[in-house]
């Protein structure tokens, strides 16, 4: 497999050289017949343009916010946000991971079982894919970014079964090299993207009892809302031991935004209000904290948690 780092960081020779002036004075004139020279080299010179670069280009915009809601005592949900750029030559990849994750079990146990699975996902990509491309650019990856999100989803399983006990946690997260987005999901918890001129787009599948209903035709989208299963699971970390975590990849495209977001945010406020949200507020930050005020404007039933991410054009 060739190198990921040279994958997305390919090099290029600038089309503009500065030209490069010897310090000495020309051989055999007088000091006068330089000051003269000098005058006449500096009554021509123009200004060059830089070289092409894109160095200067705008990196990833991120915003982030959450509430612990208006009927809950205590918050069981997680996020993580990381963003930094790779640099070589004239060339900048933007690199972030973003995570969401919602716990289950109970004060102590949900809260414990959120912070394992941001905590030990996040970890583990930093430490098999961060770390070795900004220490070790030329070296080839052994494994794919798919196994690698796949593999930390399963440790954060694991870790949670040995350390939270009957506890249970959605996770979403998302990883950004490039223009390529892989999201890593189990839960409820979901992922969206909003492309240029698009509409909002779902692009994680609940691992709920009432999405299953939905998809068998028994129920509608809008029964499910409110139905009184709506958050059971049939699948979540730290829950049975088989587990798989759903593994995607899109492409994506100059100024899209990506959200994910807890169920807290996407089960009480509708879709349109939503996108709406995010498409005139000015900032992912102030997109995210309207969110979030909104959601408990319309009751805040649970802990809401959200982050916009913007890739810039």
């Amino acid at each position: 497999m060739t190198s990921l780092f040279k994958k997305f960081l390919g090099k290029k020779t600038p089309d503009d050289v500065l030209p490069v002036h010897p310090d000495s004075e020309p051989q055999g004139l007088s000091h006068g017949e330089n000051e003269n020279i000098e005058k006449q080299e500096q009554a021509t010179i123009t200004v060059l343009p830089l070289p092409n670069t894109d160095l200067l280009k705008p990196s990833i915009v991120v915003g982030a916010a959450q509430s612990v809601g208006i009927q809950r005592d205590h918050n069981e949900d997680a996020i993580f946000s990381i963003t930094t750029n790779l640099i070589s030559g004239e060339k900048t990849v933007n690199l972030g991971l973003y995570i969401v994750a919602d716990g289950m079990g109970g004060h102590e146990n949900g809260e414990i079982a959120s912070s394992i699975a941001v905590g030990c996902l996040s970890s583990y990509v930093i430490n098999s894919l961060f770390l070795p491309l900004l220490k070790y650019p030329d070296s080839k990856m052994e494994i794919s970014i798919q196994e690698i999100m796949q593999t930390g989803a399963l440790k954060s399983h694991q870790a949670i079964i040995k350390e939270a006990t009957g506890g249970g946690s959605t996770l979403t997260a998302a990883l950004i090299l490039g223009d390529q987005l892989t999201i890593a999901h189990v839960g409820d918890s979901r992922a969206y993207s909003i492309a240029p001129g698009g509409n909002l787009q779902q692009l994680t599948q609940d691992h709920s009892m009432v999405k299953r209903l939905v998809d068998i035709g028994q129920i509608s989208a809008e029964q499910a809302l409110t139905h009184p299963q709506r958050n059971v699971l049939y699948r979540a970390l730290g829950q049975g031991e088989a587990f798989e975590s759903d593994i995607s990849t899109y492409h994506l495209q100059p100024g899209s935004q990506v959200i994910l977001c807890t169920d807290g945010l996407w089960g009480v406020i509708p879709e349109q209000a939503f996108e709406e949200v995010i498409r005139t507020s000015p900032t992912p930050q102030l997109a995210s904290q309207s969110l979030i005020n909104l959601a408990n404007r319309a009751g805040g039933p649970d802990n809401i948690s959200a982050i916009i991410v913007k890739i810039p054009e």
